[in-house]
C-alpha cells in the first residue's frame, strides 16, 4: 500500500487533527491582519483627512501585497517546503502590523500594509494545500472547507477587538495588537508546524525516508522500507502546462472564479462598514455590519463543510455563488430599510461569499500534482487578488462620482454571476497523476 494510501484509508489521528487545527488558527490571524484595516478606516480618515479614493488606495495596499505574495512567495512551498515557508510568511505579516502601527503619515501605512500583504498572500496559498495533503481523500474538502473557517472568524474577533481597542487607543491600537499575536504565533508555528509527507515524498530532500517515517509514526502508522519510485513528469512538465493546452483552459476557468469571489469578498468586506455608514446607520452600526458579514461566513463554512461529505463540492461552489448574487440585490434593496434589514442581509452577503471560498479552496488542491499544487493555489489566488485589489479602489471612484451603495451592491451581483459557468465547467477535468501514490488521482466532489 503506498503511503497516500495509508493516509487515505486509515482512520483521522490527533496529530492530523492537530495540523489542521494550527492552520485554522494561523487563517485566524491573516483574517485578523488584513481585515483590520477596513474596521480603522474611519479613524485613518478623520486622523488624515484623506478622502474615498485615498482611503479605497489604502484598502487596496494589503491586497496588492497579498497578490505579490501568492503568486511569488507561495509557489517557493513547492521548492522549499510548506513549513518553513509559512515561518517565513508569518514573520513578514507581523513586521508589517508593527509598522503600521506607528505609521506617521497614509504612505508608510500603504508601505506596512503591503509588507502585510505579502506574508498573508504566502500562507493563504499554502496553507489549504498542507491541510489538504494531510487529509484522507474521504474528508479532504470537509478539512480545507473547514480551515477556511479562520478567514471571517477572524474577522469577527477583528471586529469585536477593533471596537474596543479603537475605542479606547485610537486607530493604532488594533495593529498593535495583530503585531503581538502574529509574533507570537510564529513562535508556536516554528516549534511544532510539521512538514507535508507529499512534499517530502514529492521533492526528496536529505533524509527525507526518515523524516516520512517520523511523520507516520505521529499519525500512527507503521514506517515503510522506500519511497515510491519518483514520477519525473510533474518537475518538467505540469509546471510548463498549467497554463497550456488542457490545463490552460481548466486554470484560467480557475483564475476566472477567483478573480470574481475576490473582487466580491473585498468590496463586501472592505467597504460594507463604510457604506452602512453612509446609507444613515451610526459607526458602531457599520462597523457591526461588517462584523456580521464575517459570522455569516464562520456559519456558511461550517455548513458547507457538513454539506460536502454529502454532496460534491463543485455544483455545491456553483450555488454558492448564485446565493452570492442574490445576496448582494438583497443588500442593496435592503439599506435605507432599518438596521435590522440591512444587517441581516449583510449577514446572509458573508455567509454565501465564505461558501463560495470554502468550495474553491477545497477544489483546488486536487486538480494539479503535490510538485505544483502550492504553485497552482498561488496563481489562482494571485488572480483572485487581482479583483480584490481592483474592486475597494473601483467603488472608491464610483462613491466619488455619486453612486449609491444600493448600485455598487447590484454591480457586484451582476459580476459575481458570471462566474457560476466557469465552476460549473470545471467538473469536467479529470484528475492528475499522484507522485505520492504513483496512481491516478481523481478531483474530489
Amino acid at each position: 500500500m503506498s503511503i497516500r494510501e495509508i493516509i487515505d484509508h486509515a482512520p483521522v489521528s490527533r496529530f492530523q487533527v492537530g495540523v489542521v487545527a494550527i492552520c485554522l488558527v494561523m487563517i485566524m490571524i491573516d483574517g485578523f491582519d488584513i481585515l483590520v484595516m477596513a474596521f480603522t478606516a474611519s479613524g485613518v480618515a478623520r486622523e488624515w483627512s484623506l478622502n474615498e479614493s485615498q482611503i479605497g488606495l489604502l484598502l487596496s495596499s494589503g491586497l496588492v501585497g497579498m497578490a505579490l505574495g501568492s503568486a511569488l512567495i507561495a509557489p517557493q512551498a513547492d521548492r522549499v517546503g510548506r513549513r518553513p515557508l509559512t515561518i517565513a510568511c508569518l514573520t513578514f505579516s507581523g513586521i508589517g502590523m508593527a509598522l503600521a502601527a506607528f505609521a506617521a503619515g497614509p504612505v508608510w501605512l500603504a508601505g506596512a500594509r503591503l509588507l502585510t500583504g505579502l506574508g498573508i498572500g504566502g500562507m493563504v496559498a499554502s496553507l489549504p494545500v498542507l491541510v489538504a495533503e494531510y487529509s484522507p481523500s474521504r474528508r479532504r474538502g470537509t478539512a480545507v472547507t473547514l480551515c477556511t473557517m479562520g478567514f471571517p472568524l477572524g474577522g469577527v474577533l477583528g471586529g469585536a477587538v477593533s471596537t474596543l481597542l479603537a475605542n479606547e487607543y485610537g486607530w493604532r491600537g488594533p495593529f498593535v495588537c495583530g503585531a503581538i499575536v502574529t509574533g507570537l504565533m510564529t513562535v508556536v508555528i516554528s516549534l511544532w508546524l510539521p512538514e507535508s509527507v507529499d512534499y517530502l515524498v514529492a521533492r526528496r530532500p536529505a533524509g527525507a525516508l526518515g523524516r516520512v517515517n517520523s511523520l507516520l509514526a505521529r499519525m500512527g502508522h507503521a514506517p515503510v522500507a522506500a519511497l515510491p519510485t519518483a514520477n519525473e513528469r510533474p518537475e518538467r512538465g505540469a509546471r510548463a502546462d498549467m497554463v497550456g493546452g488542457r490545463n490552460g483552459a481548466k486554470t484560467a476557468l480557475v483564475w476566472l472564479a477567483f478573480f470574481v469571489l475576490m473582487a466580491a469578498f473585498y468590496f463586501a468586506t472592505s467597504w460594507t462598514p463604510r457604506l452602512l455608514e453612509q446609507s444613515g446607520l451610526s459607526a458602531e452600526q457599520g462597523m457591526s455590519g461588517g462584523g456580521l458579514l464575517n459570522v455569516g461566513g464562520v456559519i456558511a463554512t461550517i455548513a458547507f463543510g457538513l454539506l460536502a461529505l454529502r454532496v460534491a463540492v463543485r455544483p455545491l461552489t456553483a450555488a454558492s455563488f448564485g446565493v452570492i448574487a442574490v445576496a448582494f440585490v438583497t443588500t442593496g434593496i435592503a439599506l435605507g430599510h432599518g438596521p435590522a434589514a440591512t444587517l441581516a442581509a449583510a449577514a446572509a452577503v458573508g455567509l454565501a461569499i465564505q461558501a463560495g471560498i470554502s468550495g474553491m479552496f477545497a477544489i483546488v488542491p486536487d486538480l494539479y500534482p503535490a510538485t505544483v499544487r502550492t504553485t497552482a493555489m498561488g496563481l489562482a489566488v494571485a488572480a483572485g487578488r487581482v479583483g480584490g485589489i481592483l474592486s475597494p479602489v473601483l467603488v472608491g471612484a464610483l462613491l466619488d462620482r455619486q453612486w449609491t451603495p444600493a448600485n455598487l451592491f447590484v454591480l457586484f451581483a451582476v459580476l459575481t454571476a458570471l462566474a457560476i459557468p466557469a465552476v460549473l465547467v470545471l467538473k469536467r477535468f479529470s484528475g492528475h497523476e499522484d507522485e505520492v501514490s504513483g496512481t491516478r488521482r481523481e478531483p474530489v466532489g
